[in-house]
């Protein structure tokens, strides 16, 4: 048992030691190339690069309240490195096809049973299933790599993309601005944003699918002749009194 209990906190150490460094050599980035490095660092997170979106937007917003950078153009570089890592994701999937559900990118997360599943949540809400990945922990990448690959308009992707990405990434650089000595609790309450948004965008998509279920329901009702229509009431007592 003390071994066990041993082997686990070696285990935390190490990870809390990778996680230090990765931030560590994140900021050093940030700090010395700024705007440039922040553009790119995006873009290949947007790729599916193992680089976290939020810690790389925290550190902005920490390096913007120093004055190593501008909180404006912090901003401007980040909304336009995520656009342009999605954009670039969701062409690779296009350019891939159906053999894009084959790729490793799309296999060590998504079964093929929920890969069919997905297909058919891109034929009908491509928007909102663009909505609900970027907002999904794990899923986004592979979410936006698939919606090019099975169909999804690069406008509709693109409108998407923008608008969610319009609330998230300024909220997320203020967050880091305003306090970036507490970057680890940040990042834990921003993961549970992310699902609780997520969930509230699945939420949004089964009320707007049954309210427009109704309505085509009530559209066919009142399409559909009525049983009792005066012509064929006068057709039938014609035909008695014959």
């Amino acid at each position: 048992m003390l071994f066990v209990a041993r082997a686990w906190s070696n285990a935390v150490y190490q990870g809390k030691r990778t996680g230090d460094l990765v931030e560590h050599t994140l900021a050093e980035l940030l700090q010395r190339y700024t705007y440039p490095a922040l553009l790119l660092l995006l873009s290949a997170a947007g790729l599916g690069v193992p680089i976290s979106e939020d810690l790389v937007l925290l550190l902005a917003g920490a390096l913007a309240s120093q004055g190593v950078t501008r909180y404006v153009p912090t901003l401007l570089a980040a909304y336009s490195g995520v656009i342009v890592g999605d954009a670039l994701i969701y062409h690779w999937g296009k350019k891939l096809g159906p053999k894009a559900y084959e790729h490793k990118l799309a296999r060590k997360v998504i079964s093929p049973e929920r890969a069919e599943k997905l297909r058919g949540h891109f034929a009908r809400h491509g928007f909102w299933t663009v909505v609900v990945g970027r907002h999904t922990p794990g899923l986004r990448a592979p979410v936006f790599f698939l919606s090019g690959a099975s169909g999804v308009r690069f406008a509709t992707f693109l409108l998407a993309d923008m608008l969610s990405a319009a609330v998230t990434v300024p909220a997320v650089v203020t967050l880091g601005y305003l306090f970036g000595q507490h970057l680890d609790d940040i990042r834990r309450l921003l993961h549970r944003a992310h699902w609780m948004i997520a969930a509230a965008a699945l939420v949004g998509v089964g009320v707007w699918w049954f309210l427009r279920r109704r309505r085509r329901q009530r559209q066919a009702a009142a399409r559909e002749p009525r049983s009792g229509a005066p012509g064929d009431v006068r057709e039938s007592s014609g035909t008695s009194t014959l």
